[in-house]
């Protein structure tokens, strides 16, 4: 799996189109097997969706990014996760985790809600986290 973080310096960038780069990393059976840094040269919000596609990328990480950019993504079958802080090597091992707490995946705006399978999705985050809790003490 391939997966795009939007950064500025050592943060999430809160505009992934707009971005100081992106940190790209490989993840093989949730383990990081690759990471480099893909400096943005200013590029536009249709030149950066291009961008991730032409690199094989299987999701995008951002703080925050325009809707356009996020509909063609998703539209190539690229995971869009905005509206997360903090350092890019975090959020990625949240995000491989399933741990990632307060982001909004764009790809499933269009979807009919469905709370159960909602409830679900957190019920396995907070289990999660439990696991984690237990195996460190």
């Amino acid at each position: 799996m391939k997966i795009a973080v939007a950064c500025d310096g050592l943060d999430i960038s809160s505009h992934a189109a707009r971005c100081d780069s992106f940190m790209c990393y490989t993840v093989d059976k949730g383990i990081v097997t690759n990471c480099r840094n893909l400096p943005n040269m200013g590029i536009t919000s249709h030149e950066a969706a291009q961008l991730i596609l032409g690199l094989g990328f299987d999701a995008i990480i951002s703080g925050g990014i325009d809707y356009d950019m996020a509909n063609e993504l998703c539209a190539s079958g690229v995971e869009v996760v905005a509206g997360v802080e903090g350092s890019p090597r975090e959020v990625l091992d949240s995000y491989i985790n399933h741990t990632l707490m307060g982001a909004v995946s764009f790809c499933h705006m269009h979807e009919e809600y469905d709370e159960e399978e909602d409830d679900k999705d957190l019920e396995a985050a907070f289990d999660a986290i439990a696991k984690k809790l237990e195996a460190a003490v």
